[in-house]
């Protein structure tokens, strides 16, 4: 019976002891975190048992060189429980870089390039990292930069009648578990360039937690007016955490040349207008067009006949939904095109056909 007392109580002081001892665990996304250098101290710890004083050695290796950084995070109070490291300790981190081409490339741009990455967290008691090593987690993650994040609609510079658009953008490639965008439109004053509306003026939008690359213009924001012109750009982040931004884009409301407003009769078939001999276009071509497959911008080029030389730039982008489509493509304001000169237009439709278009171009009355 004693003996058994004595195992029974050897036990739980062996418990106790267990108990005792302090546990530290990493929180770490190397697919988010491990992408800059100012990402990676964002790691959060976990401590089971009192607060203590530690300081923190995060060391990045890259499987094809070895050691790219070393960065060393001097003391601080880590409390019980999981938290950050403390952005003054951080600030005073002392960041060493290896000797090899992909340091390089982190010291000049404080990003990581593409490659094998092994992300490994020393956790010290006291001040030295000479002292007791409280605990040790490496993670390992492959990482791949992302894509441009480029905007869709409404185009750049573009002229549209919807007060109310859509907005549409690429998804961020590669994409992260559980990222989402936040979209901001400003309108542009007098004399101010895109970029700076978007940080001066008040966000007629500012819309965060957007799952999918798409946005239906709120129902609880005003219209936009026409005559104005808008600012957008969109952000996809993690948390707080920023990921990538796309650039900026601009665009104006104009109804005046909007196609609702001109009579059904303007906007012949493409298929007729491909039998004749020539076509006068008053400053914009109009035509109509079916297209049985999903909405998809116009594939379409211009060759000028009179001055084959000269090239044609500058054409607008023209969207197309599914079904019948009347066609507006306004030449009005593009200097390529000449008054009584003679033009062809290649149009390659969604179904695989192919229509050209002879016109001459007048200029509008």
């Amino acid at each position: 019976m004693k003996n058994g007392i004595r195992l029974l109580m050897t036990a739980l002081f062996g418990m106790l002891c267990l108990q005792g001892k302090a546990q530290y665990t990493f929180a770490f996304m190397p697919e988010v975190q491990g992408r800059s250098i100012n990402n990676i101290s964002q790691v959060r710890i976990s401590n089971t048992g009192s607060a203590v004083t530690a300081n923190l050695r995060i060391v990045v290796s890259e499987a094809s060189v070895g050691t790219v950084v070393t960065i060393d995070i001097p003391q601080f109070q880590l409390l019980p429980g999981t938290s950050a490291v403390p952005p003054g300790a951080v600030y005073q981190a002392a960041v060493t870089f290896g000797n090899t081409k992909i340091s390089t490339v982190i010291r000049q741009s404080g990003y990581f390039p593409s490659g094998d990455y092994e992300y490994c967290f020393q956790l010290f008691e006291g001040v030295s990292h000479n002292s007791e090593l409280l605990a040790e987690q490496c993670f390992n993650y492959e990482l791949e930069p992302f894509s441009n994040m480029r905007l869709i609609q409404p185009y750049d510079e573009d002229k549209i009648c919807d007060k109310r658009p859509t907005f549409n953008w690429q998804p961020l490639i590669p994409a992260i578990n559980g990222a989402q965008y936040r979209l901001s439109l400003v309108e542009v004053k007098d004399r101010q360039q895109p970029i700076e509306a978007l940080r001066m003026n008040l966000a007629i939008v500012n819309q965060r937690d957007i799952p999918m690359p798409m946005l239906l213009y709120p129902s609880i924001a005003n219209e936009l007016v026409e005559g104005k012109q808008y600012a957008w750009q969109v952000t996809a982040y993690q948390n707080d955490l920023i990921l990538a931004q796309s650039e900026i884009w601009s665009f104006t409301v104009d109804c005046e040349k909007d196609s609702t407003k001109l009579p059904v009769e303007a906007f012949r078939s493409i298929e007729d207008l491909s039998r004749g001999n020539f076509y006068i276009a008053r400053g914009q071509l109009l035509f109509g067009v079916t297209n049985t497959y999903a909405a998809t911008d116009l594939n379409y080029s211009i060759r000028c006949l009179t001055k084959p030389d000269q090239a044609v730039k500058k054409l607008p982008a023209v969207q197309i939904v599914r079904g019948y489509n009347q066609v507006v493509i306004d030449l009005t304001d593009n200097n390529s095109f000449k008054d009584g000169y003679y033009y062809i237009m290649d149009v390659n439709l969604p179904d695989g056909t192919r229509k050209q278009l002879r016109f001459i171009y007048k200029t509008a009355e």
